[in-house]
């Protein structure tokens, strides 16, 4: 088999490339679905879906990448390598591999973790017909992480309310009050949105594509940016009082860790992509979950977030500033080393061999 750290690249178009060369070599159907941006060096941009198995299978395991863009190379490279690997051979008669690639081509490419619209899109799946959801802790700390300047009196403010706030609530608290998803603030971070955007639509129209005449649909969505380093948390979808929830501890465990039960790295969070996926498959039984690898601590992690918001706001992305924070985003969410993508992949087919023992149960 290939060297591992080949699966992964370094920038979102040498990704592609890999991803779409490994497709076509393993026979895999492509469908392709263009974004209407452009990358930063005028590349195109796209979803990409590749499938592999028997036309009338009835399962199917689903692996998606890059819902928060930059968080790509991680999901992408063990794409790649289920591609390259020969694994999906080893699939059931009855399991089909649907490979998403790229949910938010436009993060990946600019090296952020939201979309064009600078919305988190594993905030963007609700009913936008009904009240939003408040969060009055992220309003109080919103001030905090959007100084006007970044070398300057108001960032030095900025963190030093921000010490005093995690000094009295706690780094998790704080985590939980930045990261939960938050609808009231367009120019803050883990920003929802106001609509449904064009990933989420392209999305829900692919789902709906290449996923409706399964019975049952396993989605593993790739992340990164909380927990040990190289760790891969498997994350349950859904309150755990439903028949999702109940599928996954029986799948995978005591490895399946809830946020709603507190034991997860993860805030609780609302409008994830895992959950919309279920919702435009009311014919399908889904049983979603996320894998969270590890990198840095989580003060990194938020001051890289913290850094790239100011930046598109009121910094300059091509400058000497701009390709320093760029730079630490790709630090904060790819751990660019071959013991982190050695991690990433053994975890990555244990979790997906969980996955297929689980559908081959039910």
């Amino acid at each position: 088999m290939s060297d591992v750290s080949s699966f992964f690249a370094n920038d979102y178009a040498e990704a592609r490339r890999k991803f779409l060369d490994a497709a076509s070599s393993a026979g895999a159907t492509v469908n392709s679905y263009p974004h209407p941006l452009k990358g930063p060096g005028g590349e195109d941009l796209a979803i990409d879906v590749a499938q592999l198995g028997a036309a009338n299978a009835s399962k199917a395991v689903v692996m998606s990448s890059a819902t928060h863009g930059v968080e790509g190379f991680c999901g992408s490279g063990a794409q790649v390598g289920f591609l390259t690997s020969g694994w999906h051979k080893e699939l059931p008669a009855d399991t089909a591999l649907v490979l998403v690639h790229a949910h938010n081509p436009h993060g990946f490419a600019h090296i952020r973790r939201v979309t064009e619209d600078n919305v988190d899109l594993n905030r963007n799946f609700i009913d936008f017909a009904k009240p939003v959801p408040a969060n009055a802790p992220y309003d109080e700390v919103h001030p905090m992480l959007v100084p006007a300047d970044w070398n300057g009196p108001a960032h030095a403010a900025a963190d030093k309310a921000i010490e005093a706030y995690i000094a009295e609530r706690g780094m998790f608290t704080y985590q939980a009050a930045v990261s939960g998803g938050q609808y009231g603030h367009a120019d803050g971070l883990f920003y929802g949105g106001s609509e449904p955007s064009w990933s989420r639509r392209t999305i829900e129209g692919l789902a709906r594509e290449h996923l409706a005449g399964f019975a049952h649909v396993a989605v593993i969505d790739f992340h990164t940016g909380l927990g040990p380093y190289g760790f891969g948390e498997i994350i349950a979808v859904g309150d755990p009082g439903s028949d999702m929830h109940a599928r996954t501890v029986q799948w995978y465990g005591d490895q399946a860790k809830s946020p709603e039960a507190g034991d997860s790295v993860s805030a609780v969070v609302q409008g994830t992509v895992d959950q919309g996926y279920a919702l435009v498959l009311p014919d399908s039984v889904c049983t979603c979950i996320a894998i969270e690898y590890g990198t840095l601590p989580p003060t990194e992690v938020l001051g890289a977030l913290r850094a790239d918001n100011w930046l598109h706001l009121h910094g300059e992305v091509d400058s000497d500033q701009g390709r320093a924070i760029k730079q630490e985003m790709r630090d904060a969410f790819y751990g660019n080393e071959p013991e982190w993508k050695g991690m990433v992949w053994d975890r990555a087919l244990d979790v997906a061999g969980m996955a297929v023992q689980g559908l081959m149960a039910s």
